[in-house]
């Protein structure tokens, strides 16, 4: 028993002091430590007469509360009482719960200064180092409260307002709401809702019907405003706005209603509101006057909106005839999102500090998910709008971002929007129509969803000018777009796949007429076309394909220009960046890209077998009535050209397969001659494939005079051009054959010119052109495509300019493979000591004739030569065997035959040793004795050793033997009778012996041709 007399003992003096100090002892000390902290914090004198707390039903009342204008002893605010009850979970839930907020007779004055400020301003402005402290703890979550069963009763206000000198008055002020709440609570009961006031002498209410018996006490109250004049009050919110608000009123017709069911195992409380909403011609600017929106008439049926849940139903939405401006400036600021405050755009947004996770206690961690779990009880905002209707619309749009600035203007627009809604998997039926500018219109109907993004929309473009948007890109390219329409009739296709993300499809077709593009160096028409048509396109974007039946392109004009600096205007369509970019960067960071770029070059090329092609699939490419213009201002004078009547087709371009596809084109260069492209590609990497025929007729050549004076040194009498090409290349193996038809090529006036050959170029003319004044050259080329400096007409130029070096430095070559004989017929041998014309010779001769038959345009001069040791010591011969052939002729004619040239005669063998004994003895020079003073007879070889040392063969008559050879040979070519004698020269050698040529002798006749 004294136990328990013990514990009521202290029972009894615990709740008597909590009493006490509850009761007596808190409210006197809670009432002067809140009157000189308010006073200190506001800056006004703040007064409290009585303070009451219940310690036992957790509650305050507040009497006889003023806070004085800081200038004088005027009331600035005050109340008779504030009942304030708290809710005992509000500490288990870490969260404000009021039961029961009251408040009597509040007041409060408002003055409006001359300058906009209020007497309240200096309230609202927090100095920077409060606001910077406040940002850093701004915390990671929103606070939770419920304040219930709020009722504010007796309440006036009084509002001064200086610049306009007026004064108003609302009294009678009442306000009873259920609550509000930011959380799910449950109060076990709620007061009625109602808002009255008198407003400048005029009552204003809004009574709820409640029906106290029913299972859910539900309440019910009207809201119905009529031409609420909007900008006239938001003229005095405190905050400065960034727009301005030049006209609107509001009309309501509402029903708001509150239920709560007495059952506490079913919902929590509802708020629900229906009815109508109108907003009438509301203008809204920005703070410069400068139009934003224009609204003349909004109207918005809610069926159903509960924004606890939340959800909100509009039976209909109608906009009439809504204008907007949207501007976009230099810095990228947007208009209409500037009138919103917060944050500057290009203010970085505060990075969220990371919690302590060892340091914050598991309690902490508790309650963050448990008010985590209350504040998404509400669930996502579910949207549902039965009919969404805008009637002639209007959106000005201006970019001013790029460098050319961008201006749009979107007219009469209808939308159409049925039993739209944010709820899964539900669709709507859109219906919207506008003109585009001033010409184009656009149309798209059909179903979308928005959770997941889906539409099945059918598109239509009419006449949508390409010039609108040339800003975005027009200081990327050197060309302006004079004009140019699109047009496109189709389905679109729009499909979310959850993680692989957005897909969209296109089925239609697509037209981009009368396109007109100037080149911005020289002004003029750069690329045209009347139309080019894109039919059946079934496009797709992730995955990406794209498969068109046909494209065609009508009566386009290309113009291709050679800038007086030689850079072609077709490469210089993309603008290069400025001095400025390429100079930036470090040193270090250009090596680096060079390095970069280098491994880069490095790599092996992609074969297009390692990664998954795009599918590429067209049916067929028309071209029809085409015209390619070309003029190169860099030669002097400038040449033109042009190729006119352009048509053809390709047919059967896929990806897919490595059947290629067949090419047939046709044109006419200068308006007659025939250019004609016909075979089969494939142009995809994976199967690359080239293999066409290329026949080119009777161009004039004539006109090139420019480039033949600049680079031949020569303008072009006359001449024409055609050529049979064929190309193919296979596995990145290029083999072509080029052969080349030059009619009656003259060469006209010698042009003085730097960049000229120095190679004989009337020589080279003369060497490939035959007696018909034709040139044929057949031009095999080899290649590769792996080469980096590939390129088919570099490798054909190439190799025709080897093929012109070769024929003026080594002409005898060229004809040789042409006529037969090779190199070796620049020169004709001789045996030594001789000027008849050996059979080797002769052979070299014929066909050195064959080659000037056919060449009638080449000069050959003669050349001979002997060698001085060699041909001496044959010379001798010669002349020895000429003296045994004399003897024997004389012999001959005594015997009565028909006398013959000397150097027809033949010594037979049995006969030598007999011609050879006269000849000696016949000599002068001392010759060996017997001993009665005869001359001796010799052996054969001592008497040619005598006969050979007393013959004298000086040095001119060597000259004489190489002329008498030159002549020799001259001789032989005329006997041909197939060449002019005006065309052959015998020449005067320089030396004797002629130049050391390998494998061949001294002794011989030199060929030149000029």
């Amino acid at each position: 028993m004294r136990r328990w007399k013990k514990i009521l003992i202290w029972t009894a003096v615990f709740f008597a002091v909590f009493s006490i100090v509850g009761f007596f002892v808190l409210p006197p000390i809670v009432k002067s430590v809140l009157t000189d902290k308010l006073s200190q914090a506001i800056h006004r004198t703040v007064t409290i007469k009585e303070i009451g707390i219940n310690p036992y039903a957790l509650s305050v009342t507040v009497r006889g509360f003023e806070i004085k204008e800081p200038s004088g002893p005027e009331v600035f605010v005050s109340f008779d009482e504030l009942y304030v009850n708290l809710d005992s979970t509000s500490v288990f839930r870490r969260a404000l719960i009021l039961k029961e907020i009251s408040l009597k007779k509040p007041y409060a004055k408002v003055v409006r200064n001359a300058d906009g400020s209020y007497n309240f301003s200096d309230l609202l402005a927090k100095p920077a180092a409060e606001k910077k402290e406040a940002e850093k703890e701004k915390p990671s979550e929103p606070f939770q409260f419920s304040l219930n069963n709020i009722r504010i009763e007796g309440g006036a206000v009084d509002f001064d307002d200086g610049p306009n000198r007026t004064k108003h008055r609302v009294a009678d002020i009442l306000v009873a709401l259920p609550f509000v709440s930011n959380m799910a609570y449950r109060i076990d009961q709620y007061t009625e809702p109602v808002i009255s006031a008198t407003i400048n002498g005029t009552p204003y209410a809004l009574k709820g019907k409640t029906k106290p018996f029913a299972d859910t006490r539900a309440t019910t109250f009207d809201v119905k405003i009529k031409d609420f004049n909007i900008p006239f009050y938001l003229a005095y919110v405190p905050v400065e706005m960034n727009f301005k608000l030049a006209s609107g009123t509001l009309d309501t017709d509402l029903e708001l209603s509150f239920s709560q069911s007495r059952d506490k195992n079913k919902p929590a409380p509802a708020l629900a509101l229906k009815g109508d909403v109108a907003l009438k011609n509301f203008v809204l600017d920005d703070k410069k006057g400068q139009p934003l929106v224009k609204l003349p008439a909004l109207n918005i049926t809610i069926a159903d909106a509960q924004p606890l849940v939340p959800t909100f139903h509009f039976a209909k939405i109608t906009l009439a005839q809504p204008d907007v401006t949207v501007h976009r400036a230099k810095d990228g600021t947007v208009n209409l999102l500037a009138v919103i405050p917060g944050k500057k755009a290009k203010e970085p947004p505060a990075k969220a500090k990371e919690p302590d996770r060892k340091k914050a206690p598991v309690k902490d961690q508790a309650r963050k998910e448990t008010a985590a779990k209350e504040s998404a009880s509400a669930g996502p905002v579910l949207l549902t709008a039965d009919a969404l209707q805008i009637a002639d619309g209007t959106v000005r749009f201006k970019d001013e971002t790029p460098a050319q600035p961008v201006s749009v203007a979107l007219t009469k627009m209808n939308i159409a929007v049925d039993n739209f809604s944010t709820k899964k998997e539900s669709k709507a039926n859109l219906n919207f129509a506008v003109n585009y500018d001033k010409k184009g219109t656009i149309a798209v109907t059909g179903p979308f969803g928005i959770d997941p993004l889906a539409a099945e929309l059918a598109l239509k473009l009419n006449d949508i000018d390409i010039r609108t948007v040339q800003g975005y890109f027009n200081d990327k390219i050197r060309i302006n777009i004079t004009s140019g329409g699109i047009n496109a009739a189709g389905n679109v296709t729009i499909a979310h796949q959850g993680a692989k993300g957005l897909a969209a499809k296109y089925a239609g077709k697509l037209l981009i007429s009368r396109f007109n593009a100037i080149d911005k160096v020289n002004a003029e028409t750069f690329l045209k076309w009347k139309s080019l048509f894109f039919s059946d396109i079934r496009a797709g974007y992730n995955p990406l394909s794209i498969d068109i039946r046909q494209i065609a392109l009508a009566d386009f004009y290309v113009n291709l220009v050679i800038n007086e600096d030689g850079t072609p205007n077709l490469m210089n369509i993309l603008e290069k960046e400025g001095p400025a970019a390429q100079a930036a960067g470090t040193t270090a960071e250009k090596t680096e890209t060079k390095k970069a770029a280098k491994a880069e070059a490095e790599k092996p090329k992609d074969t297009g077998e390692t990664e998954k092609a795009t599918p590429v699939k067209i049916g067929a490419i028309t071209v029809q009535n085409g015209t390619i213009d070309f003029l190169d201002r860099h030669i002097k004078p400038n040449y033109s050209s042009h190729l006119t009547a352009i048509g053809g087709r390709v047919a059967g371009l896929s990806s897919l397969v490595e059947k290629p596809a067949d090419v047939e084109l046709r044109g006419k260069f200068n308006e007659y001659a025939p250019l004609e492209i016909t075979g089969r590609v494939n142009p995809f990497p994976k199967n690359l494939l080239v293999d066409i025929k290329a026949s080119f007729k009777d161009m004039d050549l004539s006109p090139v005079t420019p480039y033949s004076g600049r680079y031949v040194g020569y303008a072009i009498q006359k001449g024409k051009l055609s050529f049979d090409l064929k190309y193919l290349i296979a596995g990145k193996k290029l083999d072509s054959e080029n052969k080349i038809f030059i009619d009656q090529l003259t060469l006209g006036d010698k042009v003085d010119s730097p960049d000229a050959t120095k190679l004989p170029v009337g020589l080279a003319i003369a060497l490939l052109r035959d007696r018909n004044g034709q040139i044929n050259l057949d031009v095999p080329v080899t290649g590769s495509t792996d080469d980096p400096k590939f390129s088919i007409a570099r490798l054909v130029i190439q190799v025709i300019v080897n093929l012109i070096t070769k024929a003026v430095t080594a002409p005898f070559a060229l004809l040789g493979s042409l006529f037969g004989g090779g190199e070796e017929m620049s020169y004709v041998e001789f045996d030594y000591g001789l000027t008849a014309i050996p059979d080797a010779g002769q052979k070299k001769i014929d066909n050195l004739v064959k080659a000037l038959y056919e060449r009638p345009s080449l000069k050959l001069d003669i050349e001979g030569h002997a060698d001085p040791e060699r041909d001496r010591e044959g010379l001798k011969r010669y002349l020895i065997d000429r003296k045994m052939k004399a003897r024997k002729l004389n012999d001959t004619i005594k015997k009565g035959q028909r006398a013959v040239p000397v150097d027809q005669v033949t010594i037979e063998p049995q006969e030598y040793e007999k011609y050879l004994t006269e000849v000696y003895k016949a000599e002068s020079f001392p010759k060996p004795r017997n001993v009665i003073g005869l001359v001796k007879t010799l052996p054969i070889p001592e008497m040619e050793k005598l006969l050979l040392t007393y013959t004298v063969v000086n040095e001119s008559d060597l000259k004489l033997l190489a002329s008498q050879r030159a002549a020799a040979v001259r001789d032989a070519i005329l006997k041909s009778g197939k060449v002019d004698p005006s065309r052959v020269f015998v020449i005067e050698p320089k030396t004797l012996a002629p130049d050391k040529k390998e494998k061949a002798k001294d002794s011989r006749v030199d060929f030149k041709l000029k």
